[in-house]
């Protein structure tokens, strides 16, 4: 058989032999020495074995089938890209890019860290053919393992959106199903065809919670129903000089924009260190009102299961305030709620409120629920009481300690306005109602018979005897309870005038008994009438107040 052998200066060669027999051409390597091929494109044709290294210097054209029997690296200028016959996979360096498109428009990498899939242009599809087959996204299930978060259902069209696993929302032919709260910034449209779970109106159970009625007075520097309607200040422990108020929110502020116009305000204007004191802003909710409002208050399974508290607050001072609420019938259960609160800046407070098993609510006209705001509340009634979960009501310090530099600072300040107490796991915004419809409201705990004018009509009245009158007072509203009556004593303050115009003064009227929805009064010594006569009885100074109060 002839041979062709090329040498050249080192010891290997490349031989040509004639094919003896039919089939592939072999080239027998070189163990050292140069390249097997030159420096130009070079061509092989037909079915090729590389059984050993092969270096091309430039270009090679392979026409045909090639086999690669092992590894194969493909050397990136940066990064390369190595088939591995052991692993049976094509692997990517870290960020060497899979790529497709003239430009590059469909990129595939990952960077050590994180995975990409890149579209520079036109839409990115992933389509599965197979009938009734699905599309999902699995990830990590937060125990090791992968869960569906994502799954677009083949069978059913249903797109399926998954928390753990947990199925919370899915598509369907007529709308959309949720399961679980839904929680949203703002809705549009009228929401006409929405399944009502809470009512819309009357959400709120606080009664004049936006502080626009204020019957008594606007002002006052004792404890107690002085000012704001529904609301009291409540302070002792120590010697104090404390104001509540009646005040206006300031113009631009938060609170101000939503609305809210009118503030509850409590300032000190002096007092003595002790840990005894106490100054706090208190609400007190009519126990049926608690009963009804939905609030399955012994349970704790769902959202309805809760109520939550809202308010805007802002005082002078910064520290740490207490907000607590407690209930009145069975074993008291307490729920306390620290609020840090910068100097002079309104903050939306929203604290929401499970039920709990041992919660009692009678279904009554007494107190159900007290809520506390407190500027200050000495250490002696303060401890490291629980925060954010009910505990049993041990005395005052099963409540926690809290800030006390206001009771100490000068001229301090605690407002409050925007109070909303409603069932529900979420705060909706401030239920606003017309002020008569507050005024209503308030008028079940206190009615201010009279104006500050004189000359204002208290009632007829009907002369029982020549000295004594007889009259009544039909209530604006049915009251809460049977209420007291009060009226001015101050000589000259009422007026009693009888049929012909012949006036006497009285120094006030007395109760003589009534109802819920009416209240009988008398007075005698008036030595005007005649027994059986008609009158007329009035206020005769300005000022002169006849009060009707039903508060706890």
């Amino acid at each position: 058989m002839s041979k062709i052998k090329l040498t050249g200066s080192n010891s290997g060669y490349v031989e040509i032999a004639a094919a003896a027999d039919a089939g592939n051409l072999t080239f027998t390597m070189p163990t050292t020495g140069t390249a097997l091929f030159g420096n130009g494109n070079n061509v092989i044709s037909g079915i090729t074995t590389f059984s050993q290294a092969i270096v091309l210097n430039s270009g090679a054209v392979v026409t045909g089938s090639s086999v690669f029997n092992d590894d194969v690296t493909f050397n990136g200028a940066s990064y390369d890209v190595l088939w591995d016959k052991s692993d049976n996979q094509l692997e990517f360096g870290n960020n060497a890019k899979l790529s497709f498109g003239s430009s590059s428009d469909l990129q595939v990498s990952f960077d050590s860290a994180n995975s990409l899939i890149a579209m520079n242009t036109g839409s990115l599809s992933i389509i599965n053919y197979a009938n009734n087959e699905d599309v999902k996204i699995l990830s990590d299930n937060g125990s090791g393992g992968v869960t569906n978060y994502f799954e677009a259902n083949g069978a059913s069209g249903e797109t399926r959106l998954y928390n753990y696993g947990n199925l919370k929302f899915k598509t369907t032919n007529t709308g959309a199903v949720v399961t679980g709260i839904c929680t949203a910034t703002s809705f549009s449209g009228s929401g006409e065809n929405l399944t009502r779970t809470t009512q819309l109106s009357h959400r709120n159970v606080i009664i004049n919670g936006d502080m626009r009625v204020a019957q008594r007075a606007t002002s006052h520097n004792s404890s107690g129903y002085r000012t704001i309607d529904r609301f009291k200040m409540t302070a002792g422990g120590a010697s104090h000089t404390l104001t509540q108020a009646q005040v206006d929110v300031a113009s631009g502020t938060s609170p101000y924009v939503r609305g809210f116009r009118k503030a509850f305000s409590i300032t000190n204007a002096g007092q003595n260190a002790n840990n005894q004191a106490y100054a706090y802003i208190l609400y007190e909710i009519e126990a049926q009102d608690i009963a009804t409002s939905g609030w399955r208050y012994m349970y704790n399974t769902s959202g309805d299961d809760y109520i939550t508290v809202s308010f805007w607050v802002k005082a002078s001072v910064a520290q740490t305030y207490l907000f607590f609420i407690h209930t009145a019938d069975g074993t008291t259960k307490e729920w306390n709620h620290l609020m840090s609160l910068s100097a002079n800046a309104w903050t939306k407070v929203t604290i929401p409120i499970p039920g709990n098993s041992g919660i009692t609510i009678n279904n009554d006209n007494g107190v159900g629920l007290r809520l506390y705001w407190t500027a200050y509340l000495g250490d002696h009634y303060t401890s490291t009481g629980s925060v954010d979960q009910w505990v049993t009501h041990a005395g005052y310090t099963s409540r926690p300690d809290m800030g006390a530099g206001w009771w100490t600072t000068s001229n301090a300040t605690f407002q409050l306005t925007g109070v909303q107490l409603e069932v529900g796991e979420q705060a909706t915004p401030f239920e606003h109602r017309s002020l008569s419809e507050q005024l209503s409201r308030c008028y079940r705990y206190f009615q201010r018979v009279t104006s500050s004018d004189n000359y204002q009509w208290v009632s007829l009245v009907s002369f029982y005897s020549s000295s004594e009158i007889h009259g009544f007072l039909k209530h604006f509203e049915t009251m809460r309870a049977v209420p007291t009556l009060s009226a001015d004593t101050g000589a000259n303050t009422f007026a009693v005038q009888r049929a012909g115009g012949a006036v006497a003064w009285s120094t006030g009227i007395i109760k003589n008994g009534g109802d819920t929805n009416i209240t009988y009064f008398y007075r005698d010594g008036v030595t005007l009438g005649t027994s059986g006569q008609c009158g007329r009885c009035l206020t005769w100074t300005a000022g002169s107040n006849v009060l009707l109060d039903a508060e706890f």
